[in-house]
C-alpha cells in the first residue's frame, strides 16, 4: 500500500468534501488528511463549517481508505489554543476528549498540534516551559488511545511570520523534554528547507522523533517535482532509516489537480 496520501485541503477546493475524496480514491491513492475538524477551506478563506463525519467514516468503509491525521490545536481553525499560553491549558485538555473521539471514529492515530502564535510579553524560556509542560499532560491522555501527537514547526519567513515555533530544533528540544513516545514532530520539508535547510542531514539524525512527513515544493510550494529539493532522493533516505509511516502532499498545485497529483504520485511512487 503506497504511503504517500494528500491532504485533501489544498486540492479540488471547489468540491465538496465528499467529491475531494472520491477524487483522490479515483487517482489512486489509499490515504489523506486534512486540516480542521470545523472547518471548511474554499481555496480562498477558512469557512465555519463541521465535517460531515458520518459521511467520512463511510467513505473511508467504502473504498477501503485512511485518514491518517487530523488538526486538533491551531491559530486558525480546530480548537485555538495555543501550546505556550498557561491560560489554554484547560482549553486545550479538556477540549481533547472531543477531538480524540473524532480521530477514533475515523480510526485515525495521529492528531497535528501547533504552537501558537508569538506573544510578545512572554519570554521565550517560559514560552518553552508552558509548551513542554501542555505537551506532558495531552501525550499522556493520547497513549490512552494509542493516538499521537504531531508538534509542527512552521516556517515565519514566508508563510506564518506571527508562529512562534519555526525552527526544528527548538521542536526537538521540546520533545526530549516531554520524553513519551506519544509525542512527535511533523517534519514539513518544505516548511524545514525554508528555515534551516540540510533536510536529509536532520532527518538522518533525528528520524526517531519524527512522526509524519509533508512535502511541497521550494520556493512557490507548489509540486514536489518542481523544486530546488531532490525528493526522489530526501525520500529514498527516509525509507533506507526505516520510515514505516506516512507523506502528506501539502501543496498548492500549479496545474489541473488531477494531472498535478498524477504526476507527483508517478515521481514520488519511483523511490
Amino acid at each position: 500500500m503506497s504511503k504517500i496520501g494528500v491532504c485533501i485541503e489544498t486540492f479540488f477546493s471547489d468540491l465538496s468534501y465528499k467529491e475531494r475524496i472520491q477524487k483522490i480514491h479515483s487517482i489512486g491513492f489509499t490515504n489523506y488528511e486534512f486540516w480542521f475538524h470545523n472547518k471548511r477551506f474554499d481555496g480562498r478563506q477558512l469557512i465555519d463549517e463541521s465535517k460531515d463525519l458520518n459521511m467520512i467514516e463511510e467513505l473511508n468503509d467504502k473504498y477501503g481508505l485512511i485518514t491518517t491525521d487530523f488538526v486538533f490545536n491551531h491559530p486558525d481553525g480546530g480548537i485555538v489554543g495555543s501550546l505556550i499560553d498557561k491560560n489554554d491549558r484547560n482549553l486545550l485538555i479538556d477540549s481533547l476528549g472531543e477531538v480524540i473521539s473524532i480521530a477514533k471514529k475515523l480510526n485515525c492515530k495521529k492528531l497535528i498540534s501547533g504552537s501558537g502564535n508569538k506573544i510578545s510579553a512572554l519570554p521565550n524560556e517560559e514560552a518553552l516551559d508552558n509548551m513542554i509542560e501542555i505537551l506532558i499532560a495531552v501525550s499522556k491522555i493520547c497513549e490512552k488511545d494509542d493516538i499521537t501527537i504531531l508538534l509542527e514547526p512552521f516556517n515565519t519567513k514566508v508563510d506564518h511570520p506571527d508562529y512562534f515555533l519555526d525552527d526544528p530544533f527548538t521542536c526537538l528540544k521540546v520533545l526530549k523534554a516531554v520524553n513519551h513516545k506519544n509525542a512527535r514532530m511533523l517534519f514539513d520539508i518544505y516548511h524545514m528547507q525554508i528555515m534551516s535547510g540540510n533536510i536529509t542531514g536532520f532527518i538522518k539524525e533525528n528520524i526517531e522523533y519524527i512522526g509524519h512527513f509533508h512535502v511541497a515544493g521550494v520556493p512557490g510550494r507548489h509540486e514536489p517535482g518542481n523544486s530546488e529539493l531532490n525528493y526522489p532522493f530526501i525520500l529514498s533516505e527516509i525509507y533506507k532509516l526505516g520510515y514505516k509511516g506516512y507523506i502528506g502532499l501539502e501543496y498548492w498545485p500549479s496545474m489541473d489537480h488531477t494531472e498535478s497529483l498524477k504526476q507527483t504520485k508517478e515521481l514520488l511512487e519511483r523511490v
